[in-house]
């Protein structure tokens, strides 16, 4: 299908861009906002308002295709890409994306993806929100051409035998960590409850006491409302302040782990970022050494990286070390979305489970365009994304999913 012009529309995220190295020293909350000065390169302030911007193809048939561009909520941390504006983004996109698919036949998502993903601007590729979105467009373009969905069209061009099975919902919990969980124990969410420790005073405490005692209170509330047959898997996002209380002494945090699993007991657990050590080589080290005292210590409670894996050959490299037990494939962070079908796979073929996440500051589109990768590479889970009101990011991901599989199944059993 032939592109026969590109526009592009500024627009809003699920949620904001935040300043997680101030939040992480203490920014005082007023309100909805974060009080004091920015920490991080990029940020006017603390919370700022999330730009996306669509990528919207007019192909020759008259049909429109589009994607959406934006950054991860804790923006410029880890290595990620810096907050930027809509305007800007719409500059980049008009200056290199245009050329390329203004007038282009997509016939093929792999390469067209790959070819896109790989544009050089300068010495570096494009950035990576503007590689999300615009191949993001690209797959739907392409279904388009088949008559397809985005599902079948991964799967045919990757190789890949469907499964036609829902992935593992994980929802998560923002700010408002004990109503949100209610919510996720009525809707089944599969993965709960995320968290958002990203302060050692007012989240997790000074000793860890605070943290162990909402871990506590998430299992009796599963317990005590949810459904004779829930059974959640627990995943918590720390920030690595689980290593700022404990000044990053690997011992004690591998100590402090163990009586976070005691606490969760019988239910698995996951704790992403358990330290931060400020650069990829130092946390893998780091990662390793805590599975290895966790491991002699009789520990189950796995490890889950994020930041230091922000591309496909980062995460390669945490694969090849099994420096985590499950990664998260940051779908915001990898470029084009061909990227996060090569990191699931790699993960499911060397055995180290793949979540599936993103962020809560993507948009609705992006959050579709992902249950089409999730479905035909089947990782261990995938975020319900955007937002951080759990019923909104569940309803986007949950019912995408569903008309997917419906159709697809209708397929096999030849009912049209």
């Amino acid at each position: 299908m032939r592109v026969k012009k590109v526009l592009y529309s500024a627009g809003l995220t699920g949620f904001y861009v935040d300043d997680k190295e101030a939040i992480r020293e203490g920014a005082e909350m007023d309100g909805f906002i974060y009080r004091g000065t920015p920490l991080t390169h990029g940020f006017k302030t603390i919370r700022q308002a999330g730009e996306s911007v669509s990528v919207i193809l007019v192909l020759e048939n008259g049909e429109i295709a589009y994607g959406d561009c934006a950054v991860a909520q804790y923006s410029g941390s880890g290595g990620r890409e810096t907050p930027n504006n809509a305007a800007a983004l719409i500059d980049v996109l008009q200056k290199y994306v245009t050329p390329f698919l203004e007038g282009r036949t997509l016939t093929n998502f792999k390469k067209d993806a790959e070819e896109l993903d790989n544009i050089m601007a300068g010495e570096n590729k494009l950035p990576a929100s503007v590689r999300y979105g615009a191949t993001q467009a690209i797959l739907e373009a392409v279904a388009k051409e088949r008559k397809l969905t985005m599902t079948e069209v991964v799967a045919e061009d990757y190789g890949l035998e469907l499964e036609l099975v829902p992935v593992l919902l994980n929802a998560q919990s923002g700010d408002d960590r004990y109503i949100n969980v209610d919510k996720m124990i009525l809707k089944k969410a599969g993965m709960i409850p995320h968290g958002l420790i990203n302060n050692v005073d007012e989240k997790l405490g000074r000793q860890g006491e605070k943290f162990l005692e909402y871990v506590r209170w998430v299992k009796e509330r599963v317990m005590d409302i949810g459904e004779n047959d829930y059974k959640p898997i627990f995943r918590y996002d720390v920030y690595g302040t689980i290593g700022k209380a404990f000044n990053n002494k690997l011992e004690a945090v591998a100590d402090y782990l163990v009586r976070v699993g005691e606490i969760a007991a019988p239910y698995e657990i996951m704790v992403e970022m358990p330290v931060d050590m400020g650069s990829k080589e130092a946390q893998l080290e780091a990662m390793l050494e805590l599975r290895r005292k966790l491991d002699e210590k009789g520990s189950k409670l796995l490890l889950v990286i994020d930041e230091y894996a922000n591309t496909l050959e980062e995460i390669r490299e945490w694969v090849d070390a099994r420096g985590a037990d499950m990664i998260q494939v940051k779908t915001i962070d990898l470029g084009g979305i061909n990227n996060i079908v090569e990191a699931n796979l790699y993960c499911k073929k060397h055995n180290i489970r793949a979540y599936q996440g993103g962020t809560c500051n993507e948009t609705d589109k992006s959050a579709r365009v992902c249950v089409h990768l999730a479905l035909a590479t089947q990782p261990f889970a995938m975020a319900s994304k955007p937002g951080m009101g759990v019923d909104e990011g569940m309803m986007i991901v949950k019912n995408e999913m569903e008309r997917t599989l419906t159709v697809l199944k209708a397929k096999k059993d030849g009912l049209f």
